[in-house]
């Protein structure tokens, strides 16, 4: 029983610490709006924004490709022989496979 009452004393003494590092405890560790919950999610964010960026790139790369080949015969011509194995009338064609 001696417990029990240090223990409320304590309780009674101490509430509003307990209660302000019970509320530090909920918003920063527990539930969805947490702040660890937060830096998940913006390491997320981050994360598909560098996504984003690369895609960007890429598409920004293919753009670049396929205009070349809408206005370079060259360009059209190299893609034919190396990707269709096509050819001239007068070439011939060896193909090595690795």
């Amino acid at each position: 029983m001696k417990k029990l009452s240090f223990i409320l004393h304590i309780l009674s003494r101490y509430r509003c610490v307990i209660v302000i590092l019970l509320g530090v405890v909920l918003v920063g560790f527990v539930g969805e709006n947490s702040y660890m919950a937060h830096l998940r999610h913006q390491n997320t964010m981050n994360q598909l924004r560098e996504e984003i960026a690369d895609y960007e790139n890429q598409c920004q790369d293919c753009m670049e490709k396929r205009n070349l080949l809408e206005t370079d015969i060259e360009t059209v011509k190299e893609v034919a022989r190396e990707r269709y194995f096509m050819k001239a009338a007068n070439e011939d064609v060896f193909i090595i496979e690795e």
